[in-house]
């Protein structure tokens, strides 16, 4: 079945709440199956461009993940900070609990690496942040449990074995020092009776083609962050759900993209006129640009090196007719204003997306308790002349 690019980028904001918002910022973090949260307030804009109610602010989805705990922050997919729906921490501790971590591939190659110690050392601080409630890395240190100094890593280190292991999740910060909680202290009426990570991982398969579809099987392996021999096993369970279409992205085809069988009657819906479509501000890291693994359906490839910088930076987008057509940043300025800059990578398509990143822009400085004090598009390179949207 034949289906077009623009159908495609229609059904991907659709799914991704970006036409029609989730209901919660839980239902959204659901529904992408995880929201990248490497840098916190990145993830909080995310959720909020795509939630109806209760993401009216940063401090407001804030209060959801460390007052309600009704999110929950973890090392999900490709080893990387995420915003879960809380419910949701059974599956993705029985996802990732199989993935050996660092030390223990070690010992695979080590013999004189002594992998007992080293899990012994894990029981001991799993056992006192139980006792403890909540735990830092500074705290670790003075009650002197032996442990190799790789696993006081900033990185994650033990902590990231606690999360692995279903102990442990991320606290609220304190005096500018992270903070892990015990899971029976953070969420103690919360049922815990984790699925096989074989259910585990075709769940997610499922959901990521829900939330991301039509896509290859190729695009599931490097959203999971998993070797191809996985991905192809996980997304091969979902073959009686799966259904093959044909697209003309890289790599699309009977054989190689596919979508869910009850999506596809929304897949061929015919998109509204350009102008209908919604313009977005996506945040660093947003979802959209982390789901597949050839970028150009939303991307320009020329763009590429404006969008993925360097240390694995992905910068703030704008978003028109579903592809990103600048990248964008902001400034706080003084006390309570926040100034936005727009690069744009060629001439912007009317004078309406002016109109519509004004109004945005206001929100988004709304959504962090600020107020706007000018959105500016430059031309790149530097000093090539500045105008005011």
């Amino acid at each position: 079945m034949q289906v077009s690019d623009e159908q495609i980028r229609w059904f991907r904001l659709r799914r991704s709440g970006l036409v029609e918002p989730f209901a919660t910022p839980e239902t959204t973090a659901a529904r992408l199956a995880g929201v990248q949260a490497q840098i916190l307030s990145a993830s909080t804009l995310a959720l909020w461009n795509r939630s109806a109610a209760g993401a009216g602010t940063a401090e407001e989805v804030a209060a959801r993940l460390f007052d309600a705990r009704s999110l929950i922050r973890l090392w999900g997919q490709r080893r990387t900070l995420h915003l879960y729906a809380a419910e949701d921490w059974p599956v993705m501790q029985a996802a990732c609990a199989e993935r050996r971590t660092w030390w223990e591939r070690s010992a695979a190659m080590e013999p004189a690496f002594d992998l007992a110690a080293y899990r012994r050392g894990v029981e001991r601080v799993a056992g006192l942040l139980r006792e403890r409630g909540t735990l830092s890395r500074k705290e670790l240190r003075a009650a002197d449990i032996p442990l190799p100094p790789e696993l006081y890593s900033p990185w994650g280190g033990v902590f990231a074995e606690l999360v692995r292991l279903g102990v442990a999740c991320h606290a609220r910060w304190d005096g500018g020092e992270a903070r892990y909680a015990s899971r029976e202290h953070w969420l103690p009426e919360m049922p815990w009776s984790p699925p096989t990570a074989e259910a585990a991982n075709v769940e997610l398969a499922r959901r990521y083609f829900r939330g991301y579809g039509p896509a290859t099987v190729a695009d599931f392996t490097y959203w999971r962050g998993v070797g191809a021999a996985e991905g192809r096993r996980w997304a091969g369970a979902l073959a009686d759900e799966l259904v093959p279409v044909h697209t003309g992205e890289p790599g699309g085809g009977s054989r190689g993209t596919f979508i869910l069988r009850d999506d596809l009657p929304a897949l061929l819906e015919t998109p509204p006129e350009p102008g209908a479509w919604p313009v977005r501000m996506l945040g660093r890291f947003d979802p959209l640009l982390l789901a597949h693994r050839v970028k150009d359906w939303v991307v320009p490839p020329g763009a590429y090196a404006r969008v993925w910088r360097p240390a694995g930076h992905i910068e703030a987008v704008v978003l028109v007719h579903g592809r990103v057509v600048a990248t964008w940043r902001y400034d706080r300025i003084g006390v309570g204003s926040l100034a936005v800059r727009v690069f744009p990578f060629g001439r912007l398509p009317g004078a309406a997306v002016g109109k519509a990143l004004r109004r945005q822009a206001r929100e988004v400085a709304r959504f962090f308790g600020l107020r706007l004090a000018g959105v500016r598009i430059e031309r790149l390179p530097a000093g090539t002349g500045r105008t005011k949207v």
